[in-house]
């Protein structure tokens, strides 16, 4: 039958209630947009033989999943997990509609709790209608780091271990004040979370209102559920090598299994670092096409075969 893509759209409730704000009226509602999101399914798959392991890969800010196209779907990861035998799906996190009328670039879904929502129906759509084994790898990169470690430690889905390459870790540190693109995740950050702005309208950054959604200062980090590996260069200039080292050190300080996998130059990108392996451990082709796979492609493919 061959590797298949396969679109859907899961509708996702988008109203956020205020905090704190005693009333006695109705203060949640539902306000449901659609989602687009994908999977794609690999060769050895079918729906009546035994069930294909997912892998949720989380993109980032530099692209979107749309109703007829994703980021992630290009990328040598994915097509590499596919070849040798693993279902992929990602979802955009951020319905259309919604960051339309809200004013949100489409690109930055930030991990917030929207995201989750969405990345959570995305996991029930796909369970219900193909032949999947329940618990999930998870993965992400750049934004797709702070959008995969907060399903991770949400709890909403079983994963069994998790990964990134280059995660944005911290809503404050990196996303309030080291946004990319001009202040485009920034924006976000405001709008979705409803923050106040200062005299000349710039946001104030409320801890309290992004709470359970900024893993560097979530408490659960610390006891992280699963066994995490994440990929990046030290010489970052888009996320801060630091702030993904001290996350690391609070998971292992606490007993956990946590492991951070530098490369001395690169980046943002940990991906495109090293020349091609000749001989990889896995099937490299995707579709007729060689897989050019990298160092930190492989050791990925490794990570994620160490607990499947």
């Amino acid at each position: 039958m061959g590797i298949q893509i396969h679109r859907f759209s899961v509708s996702v409730n988008c109203h956020l209630p205020a905090e704190g704000v005693a009333t006695d009226c109705v203060q949640d509602f539902q306000k449901r947009y659609e989602d687009s999101g994908f999977i794609i399914l690999p060769e050895s798959y079918s729906d009546d033989g035994a069930p294909t392991r997912l892998v949720i890969n989380c993109h980032g800010a530099g692209g979107t999943v749309t109703t007829d196209d994703s980021q992630v779907e290009h990328q040598a990861a994915t097509q590499y997990l596919v070849a040798n035998g693993f279902a992929v799906m990602d979802v955009n996190g951020l319905p259309f509609e919604y960051a339309a009328e809200m004013g949100i670039d489409i690109r930055n879904n930030i991990g917030s709790p929207i995201a989750m929502r969405s990345y959570v129906k995305a996991y029930h759509y796909c369970m219900e209608h193909f032949n999947l084994k329940p618990e999930v790898f998870v993965h992400g990169g750049s934004m797709g780091g702070i959008s995969s470690t907060n399903l991770v430690l949400s709890g909403m889905i079983p994963v069994i271990a998790h990964s990134a390459f280059c995660p944005v870790l911290d809503t404050y540190n990196q996303i309030y004040l080291r946004p990319w693109s001009g202040g485009l995740p920034k924006e976000a950050l405001g709008k979705i979370y409803g923050l106040e702005k200062d005299g000349q309208g710039e946001y104030i950054y409320e801890e309290q209102k992004v709470c359970g959604y900024n893993p560097a200062k979530n408490k659960k980090a610390e006891c992280y559920p699963v066994p995490v590996k994440f990929w990046q260069c030290v010489d970052d200039p888009v996320v801060p090598y630091e702030v993904t080292e001290r996350f690391i050190g609070r998971i292992k300080a606490a007993g956990g299994v946590a492991h951070l996998r530098p490369f001395p130059y690169g980046g943002h990108e940990p991906q495109d670092v090293g020349a091609p392996i000749e001989s990889p451990c896995g099937i490299d082709v995707y579709k007729g096409e060689k897989i050019h796979i990298t160092p930190a492609v492989e050791e990925l493919f490794i990570w994620i075969n160490n607990y499947n």
